[in-house]
Parts: structure tokens; sequence; C-alpha cells
């Protein structure tokens, strides 16, 4: 799992990183390439996204958050993963 921050400075990714204490990697994007690249989601937007073997990568999850409980949307995410809880373990 990883962090874009949309239009944010590496200052504020920091801050936000350590306000939440978030364990998984943020990353700045103050210029909106990543956010351009990936089709301009609005945010927050929860994106599942397979690495395949060969380099080539396949979303197979993309959810608009903000509406549904953070739980409800890593649980979504999972079942289309093809995973469990158990497997996380």
């Amino acid at each position: 799992m990883i962090g874009i921050g949309v239009g944010n400075s590496d200052y504020e990714v920091g801050h936000f990183r350590k306000t939440y204490d978030v364990p998984f990697p943020l990353f700045s994007d103050g210029d909106f390439a990543i956010h351009k690249k990936i089709g301009e989601a609005w945010t927050p937007h929860f994106f599942g996204v397979r690495l395949n073997t060969d380099g080539s990568h396949r979303i197979f999850y993309s959810q608009l958050g903000g509406k549904n409980p953070a739980g409800k949307i890593l649980k979504e995410l999972l079942v289309a993963a093809g995973m469990t809880l158990q497997e996380r373990k």
C-alpha cells in the first residue's frame, strides 16, 4: 500500500505522515504528475493494482473513497484481489 499526496509538497506529506502515524510509504505529488498519469481521479481514491511477473500491471479495483469507511474499502479490495484476512497474517 502506498499513498500519494496529490497537490502536496514533501513538507505537507511529511506532516501528514507524522500526525497520523502512517505505516506505509507516502509520496508527494506537488505538480500533479502522478495524478495526471492515473487519470486525474477524484480524491481520496483507492486502487488495487496487480503487478505481473512480466512487468506489466492490471488494475483490479478502483473506488472513490470518503463515503465508505476505510475498513469496508479494505475488505472490498481484499475480496477483489482474491485474498482473505487470514491470508494476510
